[in-house]
Formats: C-alpha cells, sequence, structure tokens
C-alpha cells in the first residue's frame, strides 16, 4: 500500500522523479541534444521544454496564490492537450539548448519554492479555483502534470538512445 500523501513526500517526489529524469539528459551526448526524434519529432531540448511549461504553470500559479493574485486562464489552458503542446512547442523550437536548460532549472528551483511556501493542508485538501468546475487538489495535479509526467519522456528517450543510429 502506498504511504499516503505528506508535503514532505510531494517534494521528495517531484525531486526524485525530477533527478530520474536528468540523469537520463546527462546520459545524451550533447551534441544529439537537439537532434530530432527523441520523442516523435520532439529532441530532448524540445521535451525539457515541454516539461518547463508544466513546471512553470503550477510554479506561477503556487506564486499568485501566495500573493493573493486570481489567475485567469487563457485560450492555452481550455486547448486539447495536443493542440497545446504543438504551441509549447512552437514557441521553443527556435530557442537555444543553453538557454532552454538554464530556465528549466530556474522552473525547477520556483516550483519547489513554491510548494514548501504553502502549508501542507493547501498542497493535500481541495482547493476552490475560480474557473474550475470543482474544487482541485494541488499534489494531485502535480501528480499527473509534474513528477508522473517525467517518466512518461524518459522511456522514449532510452529506446531513442538504444537504437542504432543512421
Amino acid at each position: 500500500m502506498d504511504d499516503p500523501m505528506s508535503k514532505a513526500r510531494l517534494l521528495d517526489l517531484l525531486r526524485t522523479r525530477r533527478a530520474e529524469f536528468d540523469a537520463v539528459v546527462a546520459d545524451v551526448p550533447e551534441d544529439r541534444l537537439t537532434e530530432s526524434g527523441a520523442t516523435g519529432h520532439w529532441s530532448v531540448k524540445d521535451v525539457i521544454a515541454h516539461l518547463s511549461y508544466h513546471e512553470g504553470w503550477y510554479a506561477d500559479r503556487l506564486h499568485e496564490q501566495l500573493r493573493g493574485e486570481a489567475y485567469t486562464p487563457t485560450e492555452l489552458d481550455w486547448m486539447p492537450f495536443d493542440e497545446r503542446n504543438n504551441i509549447i512547442y512552437r514557441q521553443n523550437k527556435d530557442r537555444s539548448l543553453t538557454e532552454v536548460q538554464a530556465e528549466s532549472k530556474a522552473v525547477f528551483d520556483r516550483l519547489i519554492a513554491g510548494v514548501e511556501a504553502h502549508p501542507e493542508a493547501f498542497l493535500l485538501e481541495p482547493q476552490p479555483v475560480p474557473g474550475a468546475p470543482e474544487p482541485i487538489v494541488i499534489w494531485q495535479m502535480l501528480r499527473g502534470d509534474v513528477y508522473d509526467h517525467y517518466p512518461q519522456h524518459i522511456t522514449p528517450i532510452r529506446d531513442w538512445l538504444a537504437a542504432p543510429q543512421s
């Protein structure tokens, strides 16, 4: 049986799963980080930017909540996942690897700071969110869009790395 969720466990899961993803990225030769095909037509750099978008979205919402600011959903928030992911890809595809990697680290650090700054009850108990049809549970949202999101990209990257190069 799984351990019950706590703030400490949530932070551990975020850090551990991110470290697992970072370790896979570290195994990719630098000259291949921008090579397409790591996940569909995306490069590893594109995957990093994609994950950073999701981490950043939650980091921004957590920090807005701490400042007492209300979030107004954008058109992007209401799009189907594939459409949104294609837009995020197009917004980031021409950015440099160095820029994407630096942003990824900064965004993840901001996400962790946002989680750390909130009381455990806020993270674990249902929270009403304007515009949402029902209260949300923050840790469950982070599970789906952040810490369980990393493994979805780890396996394709590993498979791509193991495949013979043409």
